[in-house]
């Protein structure tokens, strides 16, 4: 008797070895992933904005590094003792503007050089909702715990989202025509607009998606059906029953790893996974 659906391993008409580039923006996918990929050697550049979930801020943050530019001082903020960005994660909100700015155009100056080398790009989209600055009058990434007054609620429609995308794919049949984008769509539960809400987000993504996979060397990897169709069990999530948990992500980067990777890659994986085990041990003395 079967108990569960597993996924066939997916497909790709391309493999991933070490001598790639790579570069992966958005949502909790995209984190995990560099952080493997960086733990075993490879070349990443990991959410130069920090975790960003919905697809608009995401699209504001590749076009930044496409055009090379740097961002206006309209995102920022100074809120309770400290500068916060409208574009960012909160870890680069800092009491110090000066600290503030130079965190955050060292990280935009580097990642922009990274993206034009990149070879491999993994885009992960959280959610469709997103809040919107009614003064300022922007996308923001995070409300940073500013008053809910000063936002507009709003949900993403799938010709947002692919408009929002199209100053990239401009780009990328101009300068890096090669370059493989691999979107996923997060598994994780924003429960927190709803649990009817949330599949509507989740199938807006989804759609959404389906339009961009249009565009040449654009692919999608199924984390949202690992963890859904597969996965189909609480033991797999945190303890919130929203996110992964480390044996769910170790379940979805093994598949990743049979799909996406060279078979001499991931023998080398492996290798490294031994070293980094004995390196991170440490032995037990008695008296």
């Amino acid at each position: 008797m079967k108990f569960r659906t597993a996924i066939p391993i997916p497909i790709f008409p391309f493999q991933i070895s070490f001598d790639d580039r790579i570069m992966s923006l958005g949502s909790c996918f995209s984190e995990h992933t560099a952080n493997f990929l960086s733990d075993h050697r490879f070349c990443v550049h990991a959410n130069p904005f920090g975790i960003l979930f919905n697809p608009l801020s995401i699209s504001l943050s590749i076009n930044l590094l496409i055009k090379k530019e740097k961002l206006s001082d309209n995102y920022f903020q100074f809120f309770e003792d400290k500068w916060v960005s409208f574009a960012h994660h909160g870890k680069f909100s800092h009491s110090e503007k000066q600290t503030f700015s130079y965190n955050i155009q060292n990280q935009l100056a580097k990642a922009q050089d990274d993206l034009h080398q990149a070879t491999i790009l993994f885009i992960t989209f959280g959610t469709a909702f997103y809040y919107y600055h009614k003064e300022k009058k922007i996308v923001v990434a995070n409300c940073h715990k500013i008053p809910q007054a000063a936002f507009e609620k709003r949900c993403a429609s799938i010709g947002e989202i692919v408009d929002a995308f199209h100053s990239f794919f401009e780009w990328k049949k101009r300068q890096n025509p090669d370059l493989k984008v691999i979107f996923t769509v997060s598994p994780v539960r924003h429960l927190g607009d709803g649990f009817h809400e949330n599949t509507l987000s989740k199938s807006i993504l989804h759609l959404a998606v389906e339009e961009l996979l249009r565009q040449d060397n654009c692919f999608y990897f199924p984390s949202y059906e690992i963890f859904n169709d597969d996965l189909r069990d609480y033991r797999f999530y945190e303890k919130d029953l929203c996110h992964p948990s480390a044996q769910g992500i170790e379940y979805m980067q093994e598949i990743l790893l049979q799909s996406l990777f060279t078979e001499q890659t991931r023998q080398q994986i492996q290798k490294i996974a031994k070293e980094n085990k004995m390196l991170n041990h440490r032995a037990l003395y008695s008296e």
